[in-house]
């Protein structure tokens, strides 16, 4: 075996033969073609007559170069050329040893992985070969068994949410009695503590063969808030210059969760680490549940949201006068009402709250403060606290009063200098008219925000002006005076509102702003709720997982019925077999601390951690890539090149020597080359075809497709059930589909297809990529009509996590039936029922933004009654309209429908068409029902 760079030659010693080109150049230089063969009867003249200098032709050069190239081709096939050739390490006849890291870092090509070994042990069976099977990820090490039996081990392996572990396989290899002579590592492409270790163990043993991804998964940090931003660091341990998607889930309604957004996080050439900004605004913020990487996904790859981005734990100071007043002019009752969606609020005294650890503490109308509470409030803000100020009279008072001097206008604990007096309509500074709000600062918290025009202000304290004004202002009124101001007080924020919390000053606390703009600075909060106590408050605590997360970073709620694990376990932090990543809940009904929530997040990865890339492979290892392009085999199509040329040399050659006209010889060289022509393809490397012919098809005419399920019967009855819905639309519309198109979603294009039609076979859920490509085909127009089958209300016969799963997968919108306001009921045919093979019960499409999931029943108004320009992405029945609208070859119907003599096929072929009407005309029926207003108005 020989190579140059990637191209290995399997029988090198044939290429010898090449240095014999010139001797045989020499020789077919040499002998000339055959004569020419001329009848001529005066040819008898000669007879007799001898010429002594006798020259013979010579072969054209161009004859030559054929022959010489035909010979070349054979030489160089023959030594069988390979591209891209694994090296194999040479055939051992001791024990093998087969290593899995088997950590979360393998879950992305785990199927490869299996692939790649199986070939290994069935090599090592045809040798009759023991073999040892290491996982790391489980600390374990197999005893010596048959290769048979470690394929059946092998089969049997997953990959865990956890990383690899490479401690106790050492130990366990450095006491075997019989060490083995190879070793082949499937490795994740990472290097946990004492990889180097096992690395130099292992490669002690003999032949050592690595084999690794193209890349190491990515690991993602749990989202965290940031000056009211919504961030994490997507990790990498090798790469360049690359762009990673970040998906965001939230809750959804009903139960589970649901894909909100996806987000980028771009990588320099050599960063380690990039941050990447959710696009998540403040008040879904806290309903947001895990971020996941969109490419190669893993537990590590994924995090779960902790109480850093929950609700928080706010305190609110007020005077006992205050404290004891609940009615509307309470100073402190819009505050309590306003933080309601964001936090759990506290009223009392400012010590008291310091006491319970708030993370923001909310200060009513506060005037002097004592030395003590300012220095310990000071204290708070600087480690980080969020400190919300509202003016009012005794603050106003308080400005500038004697014996206050400037110490008290230069007051850590207010964010900007305040002018005595204040601003009051119909004082020394008066407005005319009360003012309204101006603009918001775009960098502030409360960007995105409009302010209301019904929001007047009527007195407000003022801020001295000065040169970091600008930087501390983030809601002005429309005259440009300061509104809130806020300022950095160590790790922490001041805010003042310029305004009192009541509706003495202005109508703030009437509105609806005021409380999003506490939402918003309940954003700046710290959440310290989230952080995992100490080991000694952990110490005679039980928990119990409620969620745990795969390897693949998909959550799996047990509900408390997991393995119970003790608080010591928790306290190390150190994610493994004795604790998966997931949410734990306290089993033993104590509480961790008063008022700290009763639930802790363990995530594979943590603020500060790197990964690390797989040490260097020592001298002598073998390189493999999982995924690797495969071998390219030149061998056979130089062998046939050669035959090629051979075949074009003869015919040269009668052309040459005048013996191609003749018709036997013509035919005969003409069958040869196509026999040859018709030589099967060699095996080649494996190539990706082009887009399929029906999707080029699809690309002129309109065309219906079907998903195709791997069913054999389902997917016969789709193509047969859309053919006959096609030949529908054909007969009674102006629509002519061509034939439909059977699609596997993640492999094929799906935005040439208008409609998409989705029977769901069985309870089996589809893999995550295609649920992502039927996602962002449903996200970009693309309308899905997904059918259960078997006449069951709502979402039909799968379970219902298994449709939750689906449902958050596609990023369904809220769903509610269709009654006889919808749009669908009327798009070509005047529709009440949707029947298919089955009657059905409920047909479910897009609910209205302002009555999402109400059933009429409930709600005593229509769903649809309104018009505007949505279109419902999905719709969801059960009455399996394939096999209603399914025709034979003849254009006969293929099942039952119904009872003899009834219409309910002839109704269901027109859902159809009013389901493709309305998918590719949209709610344009709908402008209708407002026709005998318009031309009543018109007066005609």
């Amino acid at each position: 075996m020989f190579s140059l760079g990637a191209l290995t030659f399997l029988n090198a010693w044939v290429l010898a033969g090449l240095l014999a080109l010139p001797v045989l150049w020499w020789l077919l230089r040499a002998i000339p073609p055959l004569p020419k063969t001329q009848v001529f009867g005066g040819v008898r003249l000669l007879l007799g007559l001898e010429d002594e200098d006798r020259q013979s032709d010579k072969t054209p050069w161009w004859l030559l170069l054929l022959r010489i190239a035909a010979i070349a081709a054979a030489f160089i096939g023959f030594s069988q050329p390979v591209l891209n050739l694994e090296e194999r390490l040479a055939r051992q006849s001791g024990p093998l040893l087969v290593v899995f890291d088997q950590g979360w870092a393998s879950a992305p090509d785990w199927t490869d992985r299996m692939t790649a070994a199986r070939t290994i042990l069935e090599e090592a069976a045809q040798a009759d070969r023991p073999v040892l099977v290491a996982t790391l990820a489980d600390g374990a090490l197999t005893p010596m068994v048959s290769a048979g039996e470690a394929q059946a081990i092998v089969q049997s392996l997953a990959p865990r949410p956890w990383p690899a572990r490479p401690a106790s396989v050492t130990e366990a290899l450095a006491s075997l009695d019989e060490t083995p002579t190879e070793t082949v590592w499937f490795h994740d492409g990472l290097a946990q503590d004492l990889t180097q270790d096992l690395l130099g163990t292992v490669s002690d043993f003999g032949p050592l063969r690595l084999v690794g991804p193209v890349a190491p998964a990515y690991a993602l940090t749990p989202p965290r808030l940031v000056d009211g931003r919504l961030e994490a660091d997507v990790l990498r341990a090798v790469g360049g210059e690359e762009s990673v998607d970040v998906i965001t889930f939230v809750e959804a309604e009903g139960g589970g969760e649901r894909r909100y957004d996806v987000s980028s996080a771009v990588f320099g050439a050599d960063d380690e680490s990039a941050t990447v900004q959710l696009r998540v605004p403040p008040e879904r913020i806290g309903a947001v549940t895990r971020i996941q990487v969109a490419s190669r996904p893993s537990a590590g790859g994924a995090a779960l949201a902790d109480g850093a981005i929950r609700r928080v734990k706010t305190g609110i100071v007020a005077l006992a006068s205050d404290a004891t007043v609940t009615t509307l002019v309470s100073p402190t009752h819009y505050v309590e009402k306003a933080l309601v969606p964001w936090a759990d609020s506290t009223l009392g005294g400012l010590m008291d709250l310091l006491e319970t650890e708030p993370s923001a503490l909310i200060s009513i109308d506060q005037g002097d403060i004592s030395d003590e509470d300012r220095t310990a409030l000071t204290e708070w803000v600087e480690a980080g606290g969020l400190l919300v100020r509202f003016a009012g009279p005794r603050l106003a008072a308080s400005i500038g009063a004697q014996g206050f001097g400037m110490a008290r206008n230069d007051d850590p604990l207010l964010p900007v200098r305040l002018r005595r007096g204040g601003r009051v309509l119909g004082g020394a500074l008066a407005w005319s008219t009360p003012r309204t709000l101006g603009p918001f600062d775009p960098d502030g918290p409360f960007r995105g925000l409009t302010p209301p025009v019904e929001v007047d202000v009527r007195s407000q304290v003022l801020a001295e002006p000065s040169p970091d004004l600008d930087g501390k202002v983030w809601a002005t009124l429309d005259d440009g005076t300061p509104l809130v101001t806020a300022s950095r007080l160590g790790d922490g924020y001041v805010v003042l509102f310029h305004v009192s919390s009541d509706a003495e000053w202005s109508s703030l606390p009437l509105s609806g702003l005021f409380v999003d703009m506490l939402g918003r600075l309940m954003t700046l909060a710290p959440g310290k709720a989230s952080e995992i106590p100490d080991a000694e408050d952990l110490v005679d605590t039980v928990w119990r997982a409620d969620t745990l997360m795969d390897a693949t970073g998909n959550p799996t709620t047990l509900s408390g019925a997991g393995d119970p694990v003790i608080g010591e376990i928790i306290a190390t932090g150190e994610v493994g077999p004795r604790l998966p990543p997931g949410i734990y809940i306290r089993a033993d009904g104590g509480a961790r601390a008063a008022g700290e929530a009763n639930a802790l997040v363990v995530n594979v990865t943590a603020e500060g951690d790197i990964l690390q890339p797989f040490p260097p492979a020592p001298a002598g290892a073998v390189l493999e890539t999982l995924g690797a392009e495969p071998p390219m085999r030149y061998g056979p199509w130089l062998i046939a090149m050669a035959a090629l040329l051979a075949l074009a040399d003869v015919i040269a050659t009668l052309f040459v020597s005048g013996r191609l006209a003749r018709p036997k010889r013509l035919t005969a060289a003409a069958v040869g080359a196509l026999v040859l022509l018709g030589v099967p393809e060699a095996p080649m490397a494996e190539e990706r075809p082009d887009l399929p012919l029906g999707a080029v098809s699809a690309t002129a005419e309109t065309t219906l497709g079907y998903v195709i399920t791997g069913d054999a019967r389902t997917d016969e009855k789709s193509e047969r059930g859309v053919t006959g819905l096609g030949a529908a639309l054909t007969r009674l519309t102006a629509i002519e589909p061509g034939p439909p198109v059977g699609v596997r979603p993640g492999e094929d294009a799906l935005s040439f297809y208008a409609v998409l039609y989705w029977p769901l076979s069985g309870a089996t859920i589809p893999d995550p990529s295609a649920l992502a490509a039927l996602s962002e085909y449903i996200r970009t127009g693309g309308m899905l009509i997904i059918d259960t089958q078997n006449g069951a209300s709502g979402f039909g016969g799968a379970s219902a996590v298994q449709m939750r799963q689906i449902a958050r997968a596609l990023n369904l919108p809220p769903l509610a039936p269709v009654d006889q306001t919808h749009v669908l009921t009327r798009t070509f045919y005047l529709l009440n029922s949707f029947p298919g093979r089955w009657r059905g019960d409920r047909v479910w499409v897009e609910a209205p933004s302002d009555r999402a999931g109400a059933a009429p029943e409930a709600s005593g108004i229509p769903q649809f009654d309104r018009v505007d320009d949505n279109v419902s992405p999905v719709i969801v029945g059960s009455a399996d309209w394939a096999a209603a609208w399914a025709i034979d070859a003849r254009g006969q119907p293929m099942f039952p429908v119904g009872r003899p003599g009834d219409r309910q096929r002839e109704m269901a072929y027109r859902f159809g068409v009013n389901a493709v009407m309305y998918a590719l005309t949209g709610n344009y029926k709908s402008d209708q029902v407002h026709a005998p207003a318009v031309l009543q108005r018109l007066g005609q």
